[in-house]
């Protein structure tokens, strides 16, 4: 089988089973990546890494940003996305490139690197590799990263998530985007409720000898808010919360919404996606607006209030 046929053959495989955008980036493509962030760190072979983005539906988006509904972004757009669509979508790959005698690697995402002993004495990190998806997503084609170190692309801005495949086999290279999607606006720096987006884009990168850059993300500051730890910024959070009391609302609530994402992406997402929209520097086009009227905050909340 040729190349250019397997490749087509792994696209065909990839949309198919539920993945919105796929790209493919040749392993030669990371050779300016730092050794820990490498693919080969967790599968030495790579060749070829399958990268693939599945997009958030924007009416999760669009409720919270109402101030209205959390749930269709938590189930839909962040654990349904993760633990279902994309496992989905990379065993499909997987599975397919073994029956043409390939081996490959699955990265799902989100995924944690442990630290630990080295198995081999040349491996750069300990078990459990580590990988960017959105230098991946890069690297394969698929957009740039925005100001906010979100990957954009041209369909969907700042609206998808990204998994890849580690392969054995060299596939057919998809060229990296050559369009500017973000245009620096700082709405993700304004918007930010955690302050975690910098000004400047003093963090750079390259792929295939071409220059990225990015701001510095604060992630302590962005996790705060992240985990609904804001009380300006999250519905979730009570007065006996503030004071380190069990919330007044019942245990599956509260661990259902601080394993996932509160904020929503209030800046590096929601603000973001409106600004390309509005200034159709993107694709998709939509009859409401995801912003239309002020935006909401809530006072911190008194500890009478859970009483």
């Amino acid at each position: 089988m040729s190349v250019s046929t397997l490749t087509q053959q792994v696209r065909s495989v990839a949309l198919d089973n539920g993945a919105d955008l796929i790209g493919f980036a040749p392993i030669s493509r990371f050779d300016d990546a730092p050794p820990e962030y490498h693919p080969r760190t967790i599968f030495p072979q790579t060749q070829t890494a399958i990268v693939v983005a599945v997009r958030q539906p924007r009416g999760a988006l669009k409720a919270v940003e109402e101030g209205a509904y959390w749930q269709a972004y938590n189930c839909d757009s962040y654990w349904y996305l993760n633990e279902v669509v994309g496992p989905k979508i990379l065993r499909s790959i997987v599975l397919f490139l073994e029956s043409c005698g390939h081996t490959s690697v699955p990265v799902h995402n989100p995924f944690f690197p442990h630290a630990g002993r080295k198995t081999r004495p040349d491996q750069p990190a300990g078990p459990d590799g580590m990988v960017s998806m959105r230098h991946l997503a890069v690297a394969a084609g698929l957009g740039e990263i925005g100001h906010s170190k979100v990957l954009l692309t041209p369909q969907f801005g700042p609206r998808q998530r990204v998994f890849a495949v580690l392969t054995d086999v060299e596939l057919e290279p998809t060229p990296l985007f050559e369009g500017k999607i973000c245009d620096d606006c700082m709405a993700c720096v304004r918007d930010c409720q955690g302050c975690a987006i910098a000004d400047d884009r003093s963090i750079t990168f390259r792929i295939d000898g071409r220059e990225y850059s990015h701001a510095p993300l604060d992630p302590r500051a962005c996790g705060h808010v992240h985990a609904g730890r804001d009380p300006s910024f999250s519905p979730f959070f009570t007065g006996s919360e503030a004071e380190g009391k069990q919330p007044a609302y019942n245990e599956w609530t509260y661990h259902r919404f601080r394993h996932l994402a509160v904020c929503v992406g209030r800046g590096c997402l929601r603000a973001c996606l409106d600004h390309l929209e509005k200034t159709g520097r993107i694709e998709a086009k939509f009859n409401t607006p995801l912003i239309e009227r002020e935006r909401w905050t809530l006072d911190r909340p008194a500890a009478s209030e859970s009483a």
